[in-house]
């Protein structure tokens, strides 16, 4: 056998590339949100996605150039399609709607996604923290809380919001239901709710508390409901 049939070692073959490297991501996310990236080695990425570990090594040298493919291929691109629809002169009511629903449908496509970010981007001595502060779209949530504060001026949102921390509140109650959601159902012995649901609880906290919603707030729920 000729050194030219033997190919690269080491190297799958190039119809396999991509689905190689998507398991090993997909494995490797899994893990993290499981275990904590810390507690991840290569060895159980290899072992989950059903590869070897010198594959694992081939598409990520290290940890630390696998962390930015994490933060560059699957955060960072969820960030932008929950944020780049926010606009400025929006009503702040229909721009909170739309960044919860969003971010569920991300959530939806990524279940990792919640215990990761409490562990790894929250917590201060997370390692993802660094990596996706580049990637925070702090015009957007400024223009969140802008819009919010004008809802103020005009007596059509809740005064005792603090406008500067609305968006930390909308991420924060997604994430934190989402990351507890099977905890919360097996504490309680109850089906974990659906995200249609959890959609309802979490927009009805943040725009009407534990006061009714409005009339015109209760249509717009049966509607969407009804879809």
């Amino acid at each position: 056998m000729s050194k030219k049939s033997l190919g690269n070692p080491g190297r799958p073959a190039a119809s396999l590339d991509r689905d190689a490297r998507d398991l090993l991501l997909a494995a490797a996310t899994e893990l993290f949100a499981e275990h904590g990236v810390a507690a991840t080695t290569f060895a159980m990425i290899a072992k989950r996605a059903g590869l070897t570990p010198a594959m694992l090594h081939y598409y990520f040298t290290n940890r630390e150039q696998l962390l930015d493919v994490v933060v560059e291929e699957r955060l960072a691109p969820l960030i932008a399609s929950v944020w780049t629809p926010v606009e400025v002169g929006a009503d702040p009511k229909e721009l909170i709607l739309g960044v919860v629903e969003r971010m569920l449908a991300g959530i939806e496509q990524m279940p990792w996604v919640p215990s990761t970010w409490m562990r790894e981007v929250l917590n201060e001595g997370g390692l993802l923290r660094t990596r996706m502060l580049r990637h925070l779209p702090f015009e957007k949530v400024k223009i969140l809380g802008e819009a919010v504060a004008r809802g103020q001026a005009s007596k059509t949102v809740n005064p005792n919001l603090d406008s500067g921390l609305i968006g930390f509140s909308v991420i924060g109650l997604v994430m934190l239901h989402m990351a507890t959601l099977s905890f919360s159902a097996q504490v309680f012995a109850r089906k974990a709710p659906a995200a249609d649901s959890m959609s309802r609880h979490i927009t009805g906290l943040l725009l009407d508390g534990l006061r009714p919603p409005s009339p015109a707030r209760s249509r717009k729920t049966r509607g969407n409901k009804n879809k």
